[in-house]
């Protein structure tokens, strides 16, 4: 660490007091005046004057001195863990390795290994592709799975956007019956306060209206009274003509087969005179 310091005391440049001849010529470079104040440092009038222990000064800078004390006992303890290390991997050393010899290889051989090998490698092909069925049999249920539980919510949602329409559409019909009852007693009270003699007019409508009909539909109603008076004249004849039929052919029972054959041909002209 260097620090500045000012340097007290003069030097005369006439005086060497070293004797060093170098200095008298005045032949010295920098880094040689450098050196030389350092070695003669501790004995200069700076280090009395700035009273520390242990810096040399160099021109403006101050150089201080390491700790001796404190190396020696970071040096003794790098060398303690050395040793420890060392005797740690002595004791540590891998032992040597004693096997008892032994023939390699089984008791098989080589054709039968050949063959378990071929085999081997036969049932690993077919191993492979029922592993690879397997995988693909696995994944297509899980995709299947997947599908089913999409449907499943698609289900649900759809169930409950139809529940949702239902009830909308009972409360939108509710609304309109509602609305449409409202109106149609607003209707028939505006006609009750505004048309008070509708209701009289209504009834001279019905009264002309059925009595039209039952002109218009008088002459029907007396020709199928008639219809049906000479029908029921008819089926009156007809009935007669059976019983006299069966009454002759009692009386007379050698001639029921022409008497009743005549009676029969002849009994609606008679009837008609």
């Amino acid at each position: 660490m260097y620090t500045h310091s000012k340097v007290v005391g003069t030097r005369s440049n006439t005086s060497n007091p070293s004797g060093n001849p170098s200095e008298q010529h005045g032949g010295l470079n920098p880094l040689q005046s450098q050196k030389q104040g350092l070695e003669r440092g501790p004995q200069g009038p700076a280090l009395k004057s700035s009273g520390h222990v242990g810096q040399r000064s160099a021109n403006a800078y101050t150089l201080i001195a390491p700790n001796e004390k404190r190396r020696q006992q970071i040096q003794r303890i790098a060398e303690q863990e050395l040793a420890n290390l060392e005797k740690w991997k002595q004791q540590n050393r891998p032992k040597p390795i004693h096997l008892v010899p032994r023939r390699l290889g089984g008791n098989q051989s080589e054709s039968e290994v050949r063959k378990k090998q071929q085999l081997q490698l036969m049932q690993s092909k077919y191993q492979q592709k029922l592993k690879r069925e397997e995988s693909l049999r696995i994944k297509k249920e899980a995709e299947e799975a997947e599908l089913q539980r999409m449907k499943a919510i698609q289900r649900e949602k759809s169930n409950k956007l139809e529940e949702k329409k239902r009830l909308q559409e009972d409360l939108r019909r509710e609304r309109l019956r509602d609305h449409h009852q409202s109106k149609t007693a607003e209707f028939l009270s505006r006609l009750d306060t505004e048309l008070p003699n509708r209701r009289t007019c209504q009834t001279t409508f019905h009264d002309l209206q059925s009595a039209t009909w039952n002109k218009l539909l008088e002459p029907k109603r007396q020709q199928q009274e008639e219809e049906r008076a000479k029908i029921h004249q008819t089926e009156h004849r007809r009935v007669n003509n059976a019983f006299l039929d069966r009454l002759q052919g009692t009386s007379q029972p050698g001639g029921l087969g022409q008497s009743g054959g005549y009676c029969n041909m002849n009994s609606a002209n008679s009837w008609d005179i």
